[in-house]
């Protein structure tokens, strides 16, 4: 299920349908910068570089917010 705009926040990671990781880096003007990050195990994890879409976008896109080290 979609989170709401407003319940994005800088700093914090949020969790895909696909168990993608994404975490804020910034919001500026209705657009997030994240990164995001997936992997089976840590020692395999795959991150990428800074990404930007819309605040609405990314809202629609992630299902829950999760704890760092996730």
């Amino acid at each position: 299920m979609a989170m709401g705009p407003n319940s994005i926040m800088v700093g914090k990671s949020y969790r895909t349908p696909g168990n993608e990781i994404r975490t804020v880096q910034s919001i500026d003007g209705g657009d997030v910068v994240y990164r995001a990050a997936c992997g089976a195990t840590p020692a395999m994890i795959a991150r990428t570089s800074d990404q930007t879409c819309s605040l609405a976008d990314f809202a629609a896109e992630v299902e829950a917010e999760v704890s760092p080290g996730v």
